[in-house]
């Protein structure tokens, strides 16, 4: 896969913006909604303050383990998104299980051992099942509850989320589609370097 930066002024969306100022060249967005401040547990059973993560981008999805449809695709896609920015700080990883009360911090553990997650990199997170349908539904506009017909059964969306510093959503993506992890990763490589030109001016 071969990344090019083409010599343009082009800006990646900010979704669901609220307010923008015009410049003589741009409108360049203000105010957008914001992923909130969050507390969950991690795969080692730490709690997980999401304002306490020092990282520039996150990328969001929503599994869990007993899933044996598109769960394991998109886990296996994330594999490829960690290898691109192993050695980024400013990038972590956020699975959050749609069955908490089955996805303890161990299973989680062995879930994340599956796939060769990176602690620090890759987090799992579990906590209270209210807080993370809240979150999937309301704050990143995605389904995330338990199937009411089968209370083995959740209902998720397939698409991973990127967020920036700000906690503005940049980006959906299908999680199962090969190509739009591919779109993933360039647009956050982009994003990157939007962020390092800005700071050089």
């Amino acid at each position: 896969m071969f990344t090019f930066f083409a010599r343009t002024q082009h800006k990646l969306p900010v979704f669901f913006a609220y307010d923008s100022i015009k410049t003589e060249r741009e409108y360049v967005v203000t105010d957008a909604h914001k992923i909130p401040d969050y507390k969950l547990i991690d795969q080692n059973g730490a709690v997980f303050d999401s304002k306490t993560v020092d990282a520039d981008f996150k990328v969001y999805d929503f599994v869990f383990t007993r899933c044996g449809s598109i769960c394991p695709q998109m886990s296996t896609q994330l594999i490829r998104v960690q290898e691109a920015f192993k050695d980024d700080k400013d990038v972590v990883l956020l699975s959050l299980t749609v069955d908490p009360e089955y996805d303890s911090p161990e299973v989680l553990k062995a879930y994340a051992k599956t796939y060769n997650a990176i602690p620090g990199k890759w987090y799992f997170l579990t906590g209270e099942k209210d807080t993370i349908y809240t979150l999937g539904q309301k704050q990143f506009f995605l389904t995330a509850k338990q199937n009411e017909d089968d209370l083995t059964d959740f209902l998720h969306s397939e698409r991973m989320v990127l967020v920036d510093k700000n906690g503005w959503i940049r980006g959906y993506y299908n999680g199962t589609d090969e190509f739009e992890v591919d779109r993933l990763i360039i647009e956050l490589k982009v994003l990157q370097k939007i962020e390092k030109d800005a700071k050089s001016k």
